[in-house]
């Protein structure tokens, strides 16, 4: 081999390792690069994941706070006028005051008190309904649908087909998603028919609801969901609770699935 044979193949070599060396930076260009993206993609999902969080979250204040300005509102209304009324039947009575007189104002004044254990009941009532306490999720939610039915509007079909039952501290949140969804289908649906199904599945109670009203547009849930929606959301949260909407032709069928935790 002479001089310039050796000085082309020389060339080459250094071409070659020139060549390699670029790739080598290339990739290495682009792993960092991708990474670097990956990594601000998962911010993204982080952030969007965090900012849903904090948007059930405050759903889940709101809606507390407006149960308890609504129940300060009935106490106040209700409970504290009939206290306020109670008080003044009360100042009255004394010693001069005739029979007959003192009779009545007693009369009226029992007939106050009833009212006020009465309402003192429904608003403990609406806080835990007295059926869920005593009898569980399955009773209060055929008392439920039963309250509903009466009503005459929509006819609602309740079948529970569950084997296992749910935590005592999950009942109330699967009852309220229940009291949720038939209230929306009440107001916003046009419904004549509702179905629940209770089910098992696997480890999960499995609850599908179906309506034959006037549906739901997705896009339109997914850019502006309704505070009751939010507030099924929120819940589902609090039991780890999964939820999705199926496609039906007519009316809405979701499907809830929520993981067995004991006590």
């Amino acid at each position: 081999m002479d001089h310039s044979e050796s000085t082309v193949t020389l060339q080459i070599i250094i071409i070659g390792m020139v060549a390699i060396f670029v790739l080598s930076l290339a990739v290495i260009l682009f792993f960092i690069i991708y990474q670097k993206r990956l990594f601000a993609q998962q911010q993204k999902h982080q952030k969007v994941a965090a900012d849903y969080q904090r948007e059930l979250l405050r759903i889940a204040i709101q809606s507390e706070e407006k149960e308890r300005t609504r129940i300060g509102k009935e106490l106040h209304d209700d409970v504290g006028a009939l206290l306020t009324t109670t008080k003044l039947y009360l100042s009255q009575i004394s010693p001069e005051m005739n029979a007959e007189k003192q009779k009545t104002t007693v009369e009226k004044m029992y007939s106050l008190l009833e009212a006020m254990i009465q309402g003192v009941r429904n608003i403990s009532q609406d806080l835990r309904p007295v059926i869920l306490e005593r009898l569980g999720l399955i009773e209060a939610v055929k008392s439920l649908v039963t309250t509903v039915n009466d009503l005459n509007v929509v006819r609602v079909e309740f079948v529970d087909t569950t084997r296992n039952m749910v935590s005592k501290s999950h009942e109330l949140n699967i009852y309220r998603i229940i009291q949720e969804l038939l209230n929306n289908t009440l107001k916003h649906a046009n419904a004549t028919e509702v179905s629940i199904v209770f089910k098992n599945e696997l480890s999960n109670l499995v609850i599908v609801y179906k309506d034959n009203g006037v549906g739901i547009i997705h896009e339109v849930l997914q850019e502006k969901k309704g505070i009751g929606l939010k507030n099924i959301e929120s819940r589902l949260s609090i039991l780890s609770g999964t939820f999705k909407f199926e496609d039906v032709k007519q009316g809405i069928q979701l499907t809830i699935l929520i993981p067995y935790e004991h006590d």
